[in-house]
């Protein structure tokens, strides 16, 4: 099994963050969400990894070199220009083995098991796998429709209030969550170096041609991260453990909910609500108020009570 993470996009829904950081590179908690990923893929015992970059790629290649350090072996795929989800995937394809291709959007925080995602794949003998998931609100998602055996029968665009009620009467109620299991073979009639897309070309043709697409639904967590407001929930529900996370020998949780790194200075008198975080060398001073979903980043100093819902990196709050 190969893993292939898309990961060159800009970010431009998370401006300005992603002016000067590409958006994989974002910190989840105290490290790159990316190196969280990279993780993942090693525990489920999938160590080729062929990472595709585009946008700032080079602040990603310096961080993760050949992967050694990760336990993995990381190849780069970098477009010069930006070639969609699936175009991305097709510019990898020297690198294929023929094994089969677990596919990740670099943005999406989720306990999604892979082991199990993997198995399923395998014992359906499916051509093409999307992991799926249930959404309150469906309306801003395109949907996938199975049937009774998972396996997909129909994509349906992003639907109206109206639309969405006629959908879940009809047991519609699954959206993309943007991982894959893929067979190499679907690429085979794509030129490369042209844009192509997963939602819009690929994923139909595999449909249109006769190969089986299943849908694996997971109702574990699941979190795009592509804005702000997402971006910052999913730290929040890193440190209210809703996604697991290993947070490593360099933070100590020194009390339920409350995380800090080890190089960090607390004064005594300082107030650290549940759940927070304060990150490597922080300087959290004696009248200094952290409040309950805040995170200070590493190299902050805090010396006074600051707002609730907060994410300080390289902050100065006197």
């Amino acid at each position: 099994m190969q893993a292939v993470i898309i990961a060159g996009g800009k970010g431009t829904r998370l401006r300005p963050l992603t002016y000067g950081c590409p958006k994989p590179m974002l910190p989840l908690v105290d490290r790159p969400f990316l190196e969280w990923m990279i993780n993942r893929c090693r525990e489920a015992n999938v160590c080729d990894i062929l990472l595709n970059v585009q946008y700032q790629a080079r602040q990603v290649i310096d961080y993760f070199g050949d992967g050694d350090r990760f336990g993995v072996t990381i190849r780069y795929i970098e477009e010069s220009t930006p070639l969609d989800t699936a175009g991305a995937i097709k510019l990898a394809e020297p690198y294929f083995t023929g094994e089969s291709l677990i596919v990740f959007n670099a943005d999406i925080l989720t306990n999604l098991d892979l082991a199990a995602l993997i198995k399923f794949h395998k014992d359906t003998q499916a051509d093409a796998t999307l992991t799926l998931t249930k959404v309150p609100d469906i309306t801003p998602f395109g949907l996938v429709e199975i049937n009774a055996q998972n396996q997909v029968q129909a994509f349906r665009e992003k639907p109206n209030p109206e639309q969405a009620v006629k959908f879940l009467a009809q047991g519609i109620d699954t959206i993309n969550a943007g991982t894959y299991v893929l067979e190499p073979k679907i690429f085979d009639v794509y030129p490369s170096g042209e844009p192509l897309s997963f939602e819009r070309k690929v994923f139909p043709n595999v449909l249109e041609q006769g190969l089986k697409m299943m849908g694996f639904v997971s109702d574990g967590y699941w979190m795009d991260m592509g804005t702000p407001e997402k971006y910052y929930q999913a730290q929040v529900d890193v440190l209210e453990g809703k996604v697991a996370y290993d947070f490593g020998d360099r933070v100590e949780q020194i009390r339920d909910g409350v995380w800090v790194a080890k190089t960090a200075n607390i004064a005594e008198s300082a107030v650290l609500d549940s759940p927070c975080y304060v990150g490597e060398y922080a300087l959290v001073g004696k009248d200094a108020h952290i409040p309950a979903q805040t995170l200070v980043g590493a190299n902050s100093l805090v010396n006074k009570a600051i707002a609730s819902g907060m994410y300080a990196v390289g902050s100065m709050l006197i």
